[in-house]
Protein backbone atom coordinates (compact mmCIF):
# COMPACT_ATOMS: atom_id res chain seq x y z
CA UNK A 1 0.00 0.00 0.00
CA UNK A 2 1.41 3.32 -0.79
CA UNK A 3 1.85 5.46 2.15
CA UNK A 4 0.28 9.25 0.72
CA UNK A 5 -2.05 10.38 -1.66
CA UNK A 6 -1.37 14.29 -2.31
CA UNK A 7 -4.02 15.61 -3.93
CA UNK A 8 -3.65 19.23 -5.77
CA UNK A 9 -6.75 20.72 -7.32
CA UNK A 10 -6.23 23.04 -10.18
CA UNK A 11 -8.03 25.57 -12.24
CA UNK A 12 -6.26 28.56 -13.88
CA UNK A 13 -2.72 28.53 -12.19
CA UNK A 14 0.27 27.16 -14.29
CA UNK A 15 3.82 28.14 -13.57
CA UNK A 16 2.83 27.99 -9.74
CA UNK A 17 1.58 24.83 -9.94
CA UNK A 18 4.89 23.86 -11.45
CA UNK A 19 6.91 24.43 -8.16
CA UNK A 20 4.02 23.40 -6.22
CA UNK A 21 4.68 19.68 -7.76
CA UNK A 22 8.17 20.15 -7.30
CA UNK A 23 7.75 20.75 -3.48
CA UNK A 24 6.16 17.47 -3.25
CA UNK A 25 8.73 15.56 -5.39
CA UNK A 26 11.09 17.12 -2.69
CA UNK A 27 9.33 15.46 0.39
CA UNK A 28 11.81 13.65 2.30
CA UNK A 29 8.79 10.58 2.17
CA UNK A 30 8.86 9.73 -1.20
CA UNK A 31 6.12 6.67 -0.98
CA UNK A 32 3.19 8.66 -2.45
CA UNK A 33 0.82 8.97 -5.56
CA UNK A 34 0.02 12.48 -6.83
CA UNK A 35 -3.51 13.50 -7.84
CA UNK A 36 -3.47 16.49 -9.89
CA UNK A 37 -7.43 17.42 -10.29
CA UNK A 38 -8.33 19.67 -12.99
CA UNK A 39 -11.44 21.76 -12.56
CA UNK A 40 -11.54 23.08 -16.20
CA UNK A 41 -8.11 23.92 -16.70
CA UNK A 42 -6.63 25.85 -19.99
CA UNK A 43 -4.83 24.13 -22.86
CA UNK A 44 -1.61 25.43 -21.16
CA UNK A 45 -2.30 23.97 -17.79
CA UNK A 46 -3.01 20.61 -19.20
CA UNK A 47 -0.07 20.73 -21.22
CA UNK A 48 1.96 21.33 -18.43
CA UNK A 49 0.65 18.13 -16.66
CA UNK A 50 1.47 16.16 -19.34
CA UNK A 51 4.64 17.07 -19.17
CA UNK A 52 4.58 16.46 -15.47
CA UNK A 53 3.20 12.94 -15.44
CA UNK A 54 5.86 11.81 -18.54
CA UNK A 55 8.52 12.37 -16.17
CA UNK A 56 6.91 10.92 -13.07
CA UNK A 57 4.43 8.19 -13.33
CA UNK A 58 3.39 8.62 -9.74
CA UNK A 59 1.54 11.64 -11.16
CA UNK A 60 -1.56 10.87 -11.72
CA UNK A 61 -4.06 13.53 -13.69
CA UNK A 62 -7.79 13.78 -13.43
CA UNK A 63 -9.16 16.17 -16.15
CA UNK A 64 -12.85 17.47 -15.56
CA UNK A 65 -14.93 20.27 -16.85
CA UNK A 66 -15.11 23.44 -14.51
CA UNK A 67 -17.53 22.67 -11.61
CA UNK A 68 -19.82 24.41 -9.23
CA UNK A 69 -17.99 26.45 -6.57
CA UNK A 70 -13.94 25.36 -6.95
CA UNK A 71 -15.12 21.85 -8.13
CA UNK A 72 -15.56 19.97 -4.86
CA UNK A 73 -17.01 17.10 -6.68
CA UNK A 74 -13.87 16.29 -8.78
CA UNK A 75 -11.68 15.99 -5.61
CA UNK A 76 -14.58 13.39 -4.20
CA UNK A 77 -14.36 11.74 -7.44
CA UNK A 78 -10.23 11.37 -7.72
CA UNK A 79 -10.35 10.09 -4.15
CA UNK A 80 -12.13 6.94 -5.14
CA UNK A 81 -9.11 5.69 -6.59
CA UNK A 82 -6.54 6.60 -3.76
CA UNK A 83 -4.32 3.85 -2.83
CA UNK A 84 -2.47 6.21 0.09
CA UNK A 85 -2.52 5.16 3.71
CA UNK A 86 -3.58 9.15 4.40
CA UNK A 87 -4.48 11.84 1.72
CA UNK A 88 -2.35 15.47 2.11
CA UNK A 89 -3.86 18.18 0.13
CA UNK A 90 -2.08 20.86 -1.66
CA UNK A 91 -2.83 23.92 -3.09
CA UNK A 92 -1.50 24.90 -6.24
CA UNK A 93 -0.28 27.86 -5.38
CA UNK A 94 1.08 27.36 -2.10
CA UNK A 95 4.59 25.04 -1.10
CA UNK A 96 5.50 22.51 1.17
CA UNK A 97 8.48 22.05 3.22
CA UNK A 98 10.36 18.79 2.65
CA UNK A 99 8.86 17.33 6.10
CA UNK A 100 4.97 17.69 5.48
CA UNK A 101 4.22 14.52 4.54
CA UNK A 102 6.65 12.75 7.21
CA UNK A 103 5.10 14.89 10.12
CA UNK A 104 1.59 14.64 8.66
CA UNK A 105 2.27 11.22 8.18
CA UNK A 106 3.56 10.58 11.68
CA UNK A 107 0.34 13.00 12.94
CA UNK A 108 -2.08 10.57 11.36
CA UNK A 109 -0.60 7.41 13.14
CA UNK A 110 -3.25 7.80 15.89
CA UNK A 111 -5.59 10.25 14.20
CA UNK A 112 -8.14 9.92 11.06
CA UNK A 113 -7.73 13.92 10.80
CA UNK A 114 -5.38 16.52 11.43
CA UNK A 115 -3.06 19.40 10.34
CA UNK A 116 -0.21 21.08 10.84
CA UNK A 117 0.96 25.01 11.85
CA UNK A 118 -0.49 27.49 9.38
CA UNK A 119 1.72 29.58 7.91
CA UNK A 120 0.51 32.74 5.68
CA UNK A 121 2.38 35.33 3.33
CA UNK A 122 -0.02 38.64 4.32
CA UNK A 123 -0.79 41.12 2.22
CA UNK A 124 3.11 43.11 3.15
CA UNK A 125 4.81 39.84 2.24
CA UNK A 126 5.32 38.89 6.28
CA UNK A 127 4.77 35.53 7.92
CA UNK A 128 1.76 34.91 9.47
CA UNK A 129 1.22 32.26 12.08
CA UNK A 130 -1.99 31.06 13.11
CA UNK A 131 -1.84 27.97 16.22
CA UNK A 132 -4.59 25.63 16.29
CA UNK A 133 -5.91 23.04 19.01
CA UNK A 134 -8.50 20.28 17.98
CA UNK A 135 -7.86 18.18 20.55
CA UNK A 136 -9.23 21.06 22.70
CA UNK A 137 -13.21 20.26 22.78
CA UNK A 138 -14.04 24.23 22.97
CA UNK A 139 -11.94 24.59 19.82
CA UNK A 140 -13.08 21.96 17.90
CA UNK A 141 -16.32 23.29 18.98
CA UNK A 142 -15.61 26.56 17.77
CA UNK A 143 -15.17 25.27 14.12
CA UNK A 144 -18.55 23.45 14.18
CA UNK A 145 -20.66 26.19 14.89
CA UNK A 146 -18.67 29.34 14.16
CA UNK A 147 -17.30 30.71 10.80
CA UNK A 148 -13.84 30.13 12.30
CA UNK A 149 -10.76 28.49 10.42
CA UNK A 150 -7.20 28.12 11.75
CA UNK A 151 -5.09 26.03 8.95
CA UNK A 152 -5.94 26.09 5.18
CA UNK A 153 -6.20 23.70 2.74
CA UNK A 154 -2.34 23.10 2.53
CA UNK A 155 -1.76 21.61 6.02
CA UNK A 156 -4.83 19.27 6.82
CA UNK A 157 -4.47 15.62 5.71
CA UNK A 158 -6.70 12.55 7.47
CA UNK A 159 -6.19 8.55 6.84
CA UNK A 160 -8.41 7.29 3.36
CA UNK A 161 -10.08 4.87 5.82
CA UNK A 162 -11.46 7.85 7.89
CA UNK A 163 -12.09 9.71 4.48
CA UNK A 164 -14.69 6.40 3.80
CA UNK A 165 -16.37 6.57 6.83
CA UNK A 166 -18.11 10.07 6.10
CA UNK A 167 -21.53 10.85 4.64
CA UNK A 168 -20.91 12.60 1.99
CA UNK A 169 -16.94 13.40 1.31
CA UNK A 170 -16.19 16.39 -0.60
CA UNK A 171 -19.38 17.81 -1.96
CA UNK A 172 -20.47 21.59 -3.64
CA UNK A 173 -20.19 23.86 -0.55
CA UNK A 174 -23.34 26.01 -0.22
CA UNK A 175 -23.26 29.55 -2.05
CA UNK A 176 -23.64 31.17 1.40
CA UNK A 177 -20.97 29.76 3.21
CA UNK A 178 -17.35 31.19 2.47
CA UNK A 179 -14.72 28.25 2.57
CA UNK A 180 -14.66 25.07 0.88
CA UNK A 181 -12.16 23.62 3.20
CA UNK A 182 -14.08 24.16 6.58
CA UNK A 183 -17.30 23.18 4.86
CA UNK A 184 -15.30 19.51 4.65
CA UNK A 185 -13.13 19.43 7.60
CA UNK A 186 -16.51 19.42 9.38
CA UNK A 187 -17.94 16.49 8.00
CA UNK A 188 -15.11 15.39 10.14
CA UNK A 189 -15.15 17.17 13.10
CA UNK A 190 -18.51 16.53 13.64
CA UNK A 191 -18.38 12.83 13.95
CA UNK A 192 -17.83 11.07 17.60
CA UNK A 193 -15.86 8.47 16.24
CA UNK A 194 -13.00 11.00 14.35
CA UNK A 195 -9.74 11.61 16.26
CA UNK A 196 -8.65 15.00 15.17
CA UNK A 197 -5.00 16.07 15.78
CA UNK A 198 -2.87 19.35 15.50
CA UNK A 199 0.69 19.98 15.00
CA UNK A 200 2.12 23.00 15.93
CA UNK A 201 4.94 22.43 13.21
CA UNK A 202 5.56 24.64 10.39
CA UNK A 203 5.63 22.06 7.19
CA UNK A 204 4.22 24.31 4.50
CA UNK A 205 3.45 27.96 3.42
CA UNK A 206 0.19 29.33 2.15
CA UNK A 207 1.04 32.45 -0.23
CA UNK A 208 -2.58 33.76 0.08
CA UNK A 209 -2.62 35.50 -3.12
CA UNK A 210 -6.33 36.60 -2.36
CA UNK A 211 -4.44 39.61 0.03
CA UNK A 212 -2.27 40.56 -2.89
CA UNK A 213 -4.64 41.14 -6.08
CA UNK A 214 -1.76 43.13 -7.80
CA UNK A 215 0.24 40.42 -8.30
CA UNK A 216 0.49 39.45 -11.48
CA UNK A 217 0.64 35.51 -12.18
CA UNK A 218 4.20 35.53 -13.06
CA UNK A 219 5.18 37.22 -10.10
CA UNK A 220 3.04 35.01 -8.15
CA UNK A 221 5.43 31.91 -9.94
CA UNK A 222 8.14 33.73 -9.25
CA UNK A 223 7.50 33.87 -5.29
CA UNK A 224 6.52 30.46 -5.29
CA UNK A 225 9.75 29.80 -6.68
CA UNK A 226 12.02 31.38 -4.60
CA UNK A 227 9.76 29.85 -1.60
CA UNK A 228 10.15 26.70 -2.51
CA UNK A 229 14.14 27.03 -3.07
CA UNK A 230 14.44 28.69 0.15
CA UNK A 231 11.73 25.66 2.14
CA UNK A 232 14.65 23.23 0.69
CA UNK A 233 17.43 24.97 2.58
CA UNK A 234 18.02 23.30 6.10
CA UNK A 235 18.79 26.45 7.83
CA UNK A 236 15.31 27.45 6.51
CA UNK A 237 13.39 25.50 8.73
CA UNK A 238 15.33 26.60 11.58
CA UNK A 239 14.90 30.42 10.60
CA UNK A 240 11.26 29.50 10.33
CA UNK A 241 10.87 27.80 14.15
CA UNK A 242 12.47 30.96 15.26
CA UNK A 243 9.99 33.48 13.66
CA UNK A 244 7.35 31.22 14.80
CA UNK A 245 8.92 31.19 18.52
CA UNK A 246 9.30 35.30 18.27
CA UNK A 247 5.22 35.20 16.91
CA UNK A 248 4.04 33.11 19.99
CA UNK A 249 6.05 34.91 22.67
CA UNK A 250 4.94 38.35 21.38
CA UNK A 251 1.14 36.85 21.44
CA UNK A 252 1.94 35.55 24.66
CA UNK A 253 3.46 38.92 26.32
CA UNK A 254 0.18 40.80 24.41
CA UNK A 255 -2.12 38.10 25.68
CA UNK A 256 -0.23 38.75 29.36
CA UNK A 257 -0.94 42.44 28.90
CA UNK A 258 -4.44 42.44 27.78
CA UNK A 259 -5.25 40.22 30.64
CA UNK A 260 -3.12 42.82 33.05
CA UNK A 261 -5.51 45.45 31.68
CA UNK A 262 -8.58 43.40 32.34
CA UNK A 263 -7.82 42.95 35.66
CA UNK A 264 -7.66 46.06 36.37
CA UNK A 265 -10.54 47.26 34.41
CA UNK A 266 -12.66 44.51 36.62
CA UNK A 267 -10.94 45.31 39.91
CA UNK A 268 -12.22 49.18 39.02
CA UNK A 269 -15.42 47.79 38.05
CA UNK A 270 -15.68 45.92 41.40
CA UNK A 271 -14.97 48.74 43.55
CA UNK A 272 -17.71 50.46 41.86
CA UNK A 273 -20.10 48.02 42.35
CA UNK A 274 -18.97 47.66 45.75
CA UNK A 275 -19.76 51.42 46.00
CA UNK A 276 -23.25 51.03 44.43
CA UNK A 277 -24.20 48.34 46.45
CA UNK A 278 -23.17 50.62 49.59
CA UNK A 279 -25.76 53.45 48.26
CA UNK A 280 -28.00 51.35 47.49
CA UNK A 281 -28.10 49.27 51.10
CA UNK A 282 -27.89 52.79 52.50
CA UNK A 283 -31.39 53.98 50.72
CA UNK A 284 -32.94 50.85 51.51
CA UNK A 285 -32.49 51.41 54.78
CA UNK A 286 -33.69 54.73 54.28
CA UNK A 287 -36.67 52.61 52.79
CA UNK A 288 -37.30 50.71 55.43
CA UNK A 289 -37.43 53.59 58.21
CA UNK A 290 -39.55 55.40 56.26
CA UNK A 291 -41.74 52.29 55.51
CA UNK A 292 -41.82 51.54 59.73
CA UNK A 293 -43.16 55.01 60.34
CA UNK A 294 -45.74 54.85 57.53
CA UNK A 295 -46.90 51.29 58.89
CA UNK A 296 -46.70 52.85 62.89
CA UNK A 297 -48.64 56.11 61.17
CA UNK A 298 -51.10 53.62 59.35
CA UNK A 299 -51.54 51.78 63.47
CA UNK A 300 -52.76 55.06 65.17
CA UNK A 301 -55.20 56.23 62.00
CA UNK A 302 -56.50 52.99 62.06
CA UNK A 303 -57.28 52.90 66.09
CA UNK A 304 -58.72 56.22 65.57
CA UNK A 305 -60.98 55.09 62.99
CA UNK A 306 -61.73 52.12 64.90
CA UNK A 307 -62.55 54.48 68.21
CA UNK A 308 -64.67 56.59 66.02
CA UNK A 309 -66.88 53.31 64.61
CA UNK A 310 -67.79 52.42 68.04
CA UNK A 311 -68.62 55.73 69.35
CA UNK A 312 -70.84 56.16 65.53
CA UNK A 313 -72.37 52.68 66.64
CA UNK A 314 -73.21 53.62 70.16
CA UNK A 315 -74.64 56.61 68.99
CA UNK A 316 -76.58 55.11 66.51
CA UNK A 317 -77.88 53.00 68.98
CA UNK A 318 -78.82 55.37 71.76
CA UNK A 319 -80.73 57.06 68.60
CA UNK A 320 -82.38 53.80 68.01
CA UNK A 321 -83.76 53.61 71.77
CA UNK A 322 -84.38 56.72 72.17
CA UNK A 323 -86.89 56.50 68.77
CA UNK A 324 -88.46 53.83 70.78
CA UNK A 325 -89.39 55.35 73.31
CA UNK A 326 -92.96 56.28 74.93
CA UNK A 327 -91.89 59.66 75.43
CA UNK A 328 -90.30 60.28 72.01
CA UNK A 329 -93.71 59.04 70.31
CA UNK A 330 -95.87 61.67 72.49
CA UNK A 331 -94.02 64.45 71.56
CA UNK A 332 -93.35 63.63 67.95
CA UNK A 333 -96.52 65.55 66.78
CA UNK A 334 -94.70 68.89 68.46
CA UNK A 335 -91.81 68.34 66.71
CA UNK A 336 -93.30 68.26 63.66
CA UNK A 337 -95.22 71.47 64.18
CA UNK A 338 -91.69 72.88 64.95
CA UNK A 339 -90.53 71.54 61.40
CA UNK A 340 -93.24 73.12 59.37
CA UNK A 341 -92.88 76.70 61.67
CA UNK A 342 -89.31 76.63 60.70
CA UNK A 343 -90.05 75.50 57.40
CA UNK A 344 -92.63 78.34 56.68
CA UNK A 345 -89.94 80.91 58.31
CA UNK A 346 -87.47 80.32 55.55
Amino acid sequence: MTIATVLIPTHAHVESLRHAVAGVQQQSLQDFELFIVGDGVSGAGRALVTELAAADSRIRFFDFPNGPRKGEIHRHQALQHAQGRFVAYLGDDDIWLPNHLEVLGTLLADGDFGHTLQVGVDAKGDFVFLAADLENPAFRQRMLTELFNRFDFTFAGHTTAAYRRLPYGWRTTPPDFPWTDLYMWRQFLAEPWCRARSAIVPTGINTWTHLRPQLSDRERADELGHLRAQAAQPGFREDLWRAVAKCFARESVGFELDAGRYADALHIAAEQSKLEIAQLRHSLERSQSSLAASMADCAEVRLEIARLEARRSALAAELEAMRNSTSWRLTDPVRQVGRMIAKFRH
